[in-house]
């Protein structure tokens, strides 16, 4: 069947007008042909659409040269030929560009100008130029002319609109017109395509495509079946008994679940699938007759319809082929097979925020912006139901990192249970505070993992009305580090019911670095001074505020004095007095001026020690920290003094600050600020001095710690009294509390054999035997030497005679043994 296509006017262009001149020639007067806008369109093969799809193409003549014999006429006739099209209506010269100006046709002969007095179009001689001939009756020919009679100019533009419609319109084809004058010679005019189709009839689109799990069934978005040619009633037969139809097929895997809400709707009230359409498995089929009543539109919507992923494989796509009677078929992609799982993800487009590690999340010392946040992090299931609550799931950190602080947010299908603390009943159901719920498990991991209990939420059912979505929980984590933690912070998701994933949340790094090399010493007493530097370089220029303070120490041994203390020349650094201070055996500087464009590099040199003569041989650990960054005085152990009122890594920790939400109370190892282990090595051993063992030690038999002094220390395995009567003491343990350092208790797997190092004495003893070796001198001992639980014990008279120690009671009644009771 025919189609009608009317082209009309484009833009006016505006070329420059060159006057002619005068000498005859035919082959003188020249124009070059070309098609403007030429239309591409869609429209149905099969019937003939009574009203224009397209007013868009001209056929533009410029006129390239010019030259007229004087006197001649300048009579000009154009023949236009069609190929697969004919006239339809008036073939007419539209309008003439020239100078400049545009002058349209005015229906009769003449051009007149598009101003505001109008006036006709006349040539370089003054002659009125005229559409003087037209090849009337032209309806239905594919040949035709037109004559303008008047000295063409050179710059001219002519534009010629044809009404045609094409003899074929299916896909593919295309409307061409050819250019010819006997009177002007005619370039590029052959074949001239200035309309074609691309396609027929309808195109299908869904607004996205859905997941949906391997062996389930997922409801699709709305399919919307357009077309392109207007009324779908004007192509589609809907009389009672034809055999017009509109199907849809699946491909390979995936077959169509028609639930009971699943309708069409077009021009009128939505029609139910389930009236209407046969299914059978990958196809639905649906008489046009049946849809009479709604094709009174250019668009129908298919809504509820499901997809079963009866066979299909993980990341196949399922594709729906539409079918509509006399029209192309067309495809669209409507959902993608998932494995049953919990995906856990970040924006891969965010860049990794960067944190400084060792302050709180105020920057308190730095000069940053940061704001301790991570990236966010996204958890949701693959479908309705994946993620199963009958288990429990962690969220781990790196040892080092904590959180401070916790946003989340969760979608409609993500409820919270009444055992989340704070939990808010409304008349929707439960819903609750994420950051409770986070906090909540942040205590179940004593602050180091994120710990979440099963049944804390509530999972999607598929099965339920308003919980077929696919749960999903979006977080960010406000996180703090231990000053000596560096590198990414790797967030890891762990479950019975869930894959192990991780991702990169965020990045630390250190405020400063410390450079520092061991130094090997012999004891001495006063004003023995480390023969290298202590280097501490600063992370980026500017990075230390003014008034930040920065504190070195050593393990057990004090500094004797302040050394000296050396800024480079480039930074701009300022140190208050410029001097390194002692307190209390602990050096100290402060920041009293920021650094300029360069990062700052401090060196502290002539450190001196003050080492008791009793101190054993062995390493001693340099601490180099910033109590200012800290946000709260420290002693030397790590621990928080009486006047602290919070910790560094505390906000919050999602609770009011008390003395169970600062992470030093609740892990008191969590202060590492170690720069370099093993800065002072002690080659010789202090000289012996059994009187140094001051220290009063208690040991309970059978309890699970001892007292050493005035504290209380946790053991792993207690005192006891063995099969023949003896009081066991654990060695180490017993050895330590009396103030040996643990790495001079050595022990030899191979030989199971124990060695103390304890002034100038090494003494020595192997599991059972009974007796000990003091500097390789046999002391026979009361009771064999017994190994319990991995660890080593003696007898407690054995071990006082081994170390020297002389002030040692029994209570019977208390069963407590006890060390330099006296003392």
């Amino acid at each position: 069947m025919k189609k009608f296509i009317s082209m009309v006017m484009a833009a006016a262009m505006v070329v420059s007008l060159v006057p002619a001149t005068a000498f005859a020639a035919q082959d003188d007067v020249k124009a070059t042909a070309k098609v403007v806008d030429a239309e591409n369109y869609t429209v149905d093969s099969t019937t003939t659409v009574d009203r224009p799809v397209g007013n868009d193409a001209e056929v533009q003549l410029t006129v390239t040269s010019a030259d007229y014999a004087a006197g001649s006429a300048g009579t000009a006739t154009f023949d236009f030929t069609l190929d697969n099209a004919k006239a339809t209506n008036a073939f007419n010269v539209q309008y003439i560009i020239a100078d400049g100006i545009v002058y349209e046709w005015d229906g009769t002969d003449k051009f007149m100008s598009k101003e505001s007095t109008p006036r006709p179009l006349v040539d370089a001689s003054g002659t009125t130029v005229k559409l003087t001939s037209l090849d009337y009756p032209y309806a239905g020919k594919d040949e035709f002319s037109i004559t303008l009679t008047g000295k063409m100019e050179r710059g001219w533009v002519i534009s010629i609109t044809p009404d045609s419609e094409m003899e074929k319109a299916t896909k593919g084809k295309t409307a061409t017109v050819s250019v010819d004058s006997d009177d002007m010679k005619i370039t590029n005019g052959d074949d001239l395509v200035y309309a074609a189709i691309e396609a027929e009839g309808i195109k299908a689109s869904v607004k996205d495509t859905v997941d949906v799990a391997v062996e389930e069934v997922a409801t699709l978005k709305d399919i919307k079946i357009e077309s392109v040619v207007g009324n779908f009633n004007a192509f589609l037969d809907t009389t009672f008994g034809t055999k017009d139809q509109l199907k849809l097929k699946l491909n390979s895997g995936f077959e169509f679940a028609l639930a009971s809400g699943a309708t069409i709707e077009g021009n009128g009230a939505p029609v139910a699938l389930s009236s209407i359409a046969t299914v059978d498995d990958d196809e639905i089929v649906i008489n046009a007759d049946d849809l009479s009543g709604i094709v009174n539109t250019d668009k129908l919507t298919i809504k509820g319809l499901q997809v079963d992923a009866v066979s299909a494989k993980a990341g196949s796509t399922a594709t729906v082929r539409v079918y509509l009677t006399g029209c192309d078929t067309v495809s669209v992609e409507v959902a993608k097979a998932i494995d049953f799982n919990v995906a856990m993800s970040v924006d891969e487009d965010e860049d990794v925020p960067v944190i400084y590690s060792g302050v709180d999340v105020d920057n308190t010392g730095i000069v940053s912006d940061s704001d301790h946040k991570s990236l966010e992090v996204t958890i949701k299931e693959s479908f309705a139901g994946a993620w199963s609550n009958s288990k429990d799931f962690t969220l781990s950190l790196p040892e080092g990192v904590y959180i401070t602080e916790v946003e989340a947010a969760h979608d409609g299908d993500f409820a919270l249970t009444s055992k989340v603390p704070n939990n808010i009943v409304t008349p929707n159901g439960p819903t609750a505070d994420e950051r409770d719920w986070f906090g909540q498990a942040y205590q179940e991991g004593d602050h180091l993992n994120l710990e979440f209990e099963r049944r804390t939420w509530d999972e999607t059912n598929p099965d339920v009305t308003g919980k077929d979505e696919a749960a999903e929980i979006t977080f960010t984590l406000t996180l703090v580090a231990d000053p000596n933690f560096e590198g990414d912070v790797v967030l890891k998701l762990e479950g019975d019911a869930l894959e192990t994933q991780e991702v990169t949340i965020a990045k630390f790094v250190k405020p400063f670095v410390v450079e520092a090399q061991q130094n090997d010493m012999q004891i001495d007493y006063r004003n023995t001074e480390i023969p290298t530097s202590v280097v501490i370089k600063e992370a980026e220029a500017g990075l230390w505020d003014k008034g930040t303070e920065f504190k070195l120490a050593l393990d057990k041994i004090e500094f004797d004095d302040e050394g000296k203390i050396a800024v480079d020349s480039k930074s701009g650094l300022e140190i208050k007095d410029d001097e390194v201070k002692e307190d209390d055996g602990v050096l100290y500087f402060t920041v009293d001026g920021r650094s300029d464009d360069e990062p700052a590099t401090v060196t502290i040199s002539g450190i001196q020690l003050y080492m008791q003569r009793s101190l054993p041989a062995g390493a001693y650990d340099l601490d180099v920290w910033s109590p200012t960054m800290l946000a709260d005085k420290f002693d030397v152990d790590g621990d928080p003094d009486s006047t602290a009122t919070k910790g560094y890594l505390v906000e919050d920790l999602f609770a009011p600050v008390t003395d169970e939400a600062i992470v030093a109370d609740v892990n008191d190892d969590f202060v590492s600020y170690t720069a370099k282990a093993g800065f002072v090595n002690i080659v010789t051993a202090g000289r012996e001095d059994t009187e140094s063992f001051t220290t009063k030690v208690v040991v309970p038999v059978g309890e699970s710690y001892l007292i050493s002094g005035e504290n209380k220390v946790t053991i792993d395995v207690p005192a006891y009294i063995n099969a023949n009567g003896y009081t066991m003491l654990p060695l180490r343990a017993v050895a330590v509390a009396l103030g040996i350092n643990s790495n001079n208790v050595l022990w030899d797997q191979t030989t199971r054999t124990a060695t103390i190092m304890y002034g100038s004495k090494i003494i020595n003893m192997t599991y059972g035997q009974k007796v000990v070796y003091v500097n390789g001198a046999m002391i026979p001992a009361t009771a064999a030497v017994e190994i319990t639980n991995d660890r080593m014990f003696l007898g407690l008279r054995d071990l006082g005679n081994a170390l020297g120690v002389t002030d040692i009671t029994w209570d019977g009644a208390t069963r407590t043994a006890t060390l330099n009771g006296n003392k």
